[in-house]
């Protein structure tokens, strides 16, 4: 603790000088450190949402792309606090552990700073506190429930299984685990929704847990190697990439997704919703990539005097599971991906008169949002 606070003082006394500064003449500038790409994948969807919602609450994007190398966004977090004039927010996540550091420098050159998707994880927090208390320029997080989606992915599988075998009672389904990472807190929340569902179904047997770095890659790697043990039933994905990398490796070994294996991942990727139509996966759980949208709502609610802090500071959005039942409604109402038809600013508490003074960042609300003209 008393290094982390000799180098907030050292910093807050090199660059205290610095404040965020807005020219009358340009539109706010916020800065994104992506930790991903900014031309495919999760994160380009994240940057979508959050590029359309900027633009309709008059604020211009300085995107930072990282491509899933934290040595480049650490250099990004870099650039961002060179900038000349200094952006007037930044937003950013904490994927590998990187958020302490941003948040310390941020606080420095008292620069707003938002957290998205990936909060501290507890060890940082108990050296750095919680948004707006050590430092008062830490306004706000805002993640998506990742242990409640980890736990659904899971009891789809357990539901697939039942319906494919009725009237079994309660039979063994060698489960294989295919998680993101060791050490992001998304992927340490949605292993601890797993590890609830392995407790309420013991007929779901995890028979390995791999680490598939989020990637279609890897989780075909993954997939193909365990395949020759023989007992696999189910396919646990952290993310629709390692889903589909596994579904790939199904495939291959003359077995049938959907069928032979149940498999159920999550992020409502364009692929994804494919094989969700198709009967290949379970769901796709997801949503979350809309942070990248909520997170402008909120910006824009702090520049316009909404106290977040008092709020909060820690903010949860629900994740929703897209199934057969339910894709054929979200496809007519999204299925181009062409957020410019939702109106953001239903979202915003900014010049409501209400005592609803709480966010609803959920499905039916985003349907709800979508703009008259669009609507058929």
């Amino acid at each position: 603790m008393h290094v982390i606070w000799s180098l907030a003082i050292g910093a807050l006394l090199s660059f205290g000088a610095l404040p965020a500064r807005a020219d009358a003449h340009r539109l706010p500038r916020v800065a994104f450190i992506n930790p991903g790409y900014g031309d495919r994948g999760f994160w380009k969807d994240v940057s979508d949402t959050m590029h359309v919602a900027a633009k309709q609450f008059g604020m211009e994007i300085v995107e930072f792309d990282s491509d899933r190398q934290w040595p480049l966004m650490a250099e990004n977090a870099s650039r961002v606090f060179a900038m000349d004039p200094p952006p007037d927010y930044i937003v950013a996540s904490n994927e590998h552990q990187q958020g302490g550091r941003i948040i310390l420098e941020a606080n420095a050159r008292k620069i707003p700073i938002f957290m998205i998707l990936n909060d501290l994880t507890d060890a940082q927090k108990r050296r750095l506190g919680r948004p707006g208390t050590n430092f008062p320029y830490w306004i706000a997080t805002l993640t998506p429930d990742n242990r409640k989606a980890g736990y659904e992915i899971a009891r789809s599988l357990v539901m697939a299984d039942e319906k494919r075998h009725p009237g079994a009672v309660k039979r063994d389904i060698c489960l294989l685990s295919l998680a993101g990472d060791r050490n992001t807190p998304a992927s340490l929340a949605r292993l601890d929704g797993l590890d609830m569902a392995l407790a309420e179904f013991p007929q779901l047997v995890e028979k390995r847990r791999l680490y598939a770095n989020w990637s279609y890659e890897e989780g075909y790697n993954r997939t193909a190697a365990w395949l020759p043990e023989g007992c696999l039933d189910a396919i646990w994905a952290a993310n629709d990439d390692i889903a589909r990398g596994a579904i790939s490796a199904i495939r291959e070994a003359g077995r049938i997704p959907g069928k032979d294996v149940m498999v159920g991942g999550l992020n409502w990727s364009a692929q994804g919703l494919k094989l969700v139509k198709a009967g290949e996966m379970t769901m796709t759980h997801g949503g979350h990539f809309l942070a990248g949208a909520w997170i402008m709502v909120m910006v824009n609610d702090y520049r316009h005097g909404i106290d977040l802090q008092k709020m909060g500071p820690d903010f949860s959005f629900p994740m929703q599971a897209i199934t057969r039942e339910n894709i054929d409604l979200f496809e007519k109402k999204l299925g181009d991906r062409n957020w410019a038809h939702i109106d953001f600013s239903a979202f915003s508490l900014s010049g409501k008169n209400s005592e609803n003074t709480s966010y609803h960042f959920d499905l039916a609300h985003l349907l709800g949002a979508i703009k008259n003209d669009q609507i058929e």
